[in-house]
């Protein structure tokens, strides 16, 4: 697992949030089990490029003022309008002593699907537990391994054999299925249809 190096300083607690994201910088907090909850800020440019390349549950050093800590991105607030980052947590790492993480779900060779065969995911994230050392970005799905009528639950995944991960989401949950795309447009129309039947007024309601 890469680690991204994110340069931060040390938040004045006296200046208020709304003044700090004026001035080009967005808040954090980085927290942890051993240490002192510890405000910092990051410049918006950084935060902007971090964002788009790291996802919840990515390892991060961050260089605070001279001092590094070895941290996990646990949330991204962003503004409902415009998406911009309003604020970043952080979970601090201690080696030697497991965290807790939700890793995403990416899947790849998505064009190797057959005509009419879609993928229908189920599961966006499974969360894990493991040392620092042994954390990763995200879990990848090989879809040109699987043809239709394939399900893959999260005891399939490479994460549920391997001894330094422990899986804290149930294995016996679906992450996916390879299905026919008939399929699912055919279940569509059975709910829209259902849905039509509920509002249609009784000659009760209409008196």
């Amino acid at each position: 697992m890469k680690t991204y190096t994110l340069l931060s300083e040390k938040r004045d607690l006296a200046i208020k949030a709304k003044k700090i994201k004026k001035s080009g910088f967005v808040p954090a907090v980085v927290y942890g089990q051993h240490i002192d909850p510890l405000s910092i800020q990051i410049k918006q440019d950084l935060a902007t490029k971090f964002s788009q390349a790291q996802s919840l549950g990515s390892k991060v050093l961050l260089k605070i003022e001279g001092e590094e800590q070895l941290a996990v991105i646990k949330e991204f607030q962003r503004d409902p309008v415009t998406q911009v980052i309003n604020h970043i947590s952080f979970q601090a790492l201690t080696s030697g002593e497991k965290v807790k993480v939700a890793l995403p779900i990416k899947y790849k060779n998505k064009d190797s699907l057959e005509r009419e065969t879609v993928l229908q995911e189920q599961m966006s994230k499974v969360e894990i537990s493991t040392l620092p050392k042994f954390l990763m970005d995200h879990i990848v799905i090989d879809v040109s391994k699987y043809s239709l009528g394939d399900s893959v639950y999260v005891s399939d995944l490479d994460i549920s054999s391997d001894e330094n991960i422990e899986v804290i989401s149930p294995k016996e949950s679906l992450v996916c299925i390879i299905t026919h795309a008939a399929k699912i447009v055919e279940e569509v129309d059975e709910e829209e249809e259902e849905t039509v039947e509920e509002v249609i007024p009784t000659e009760a309601t209409e008196e």
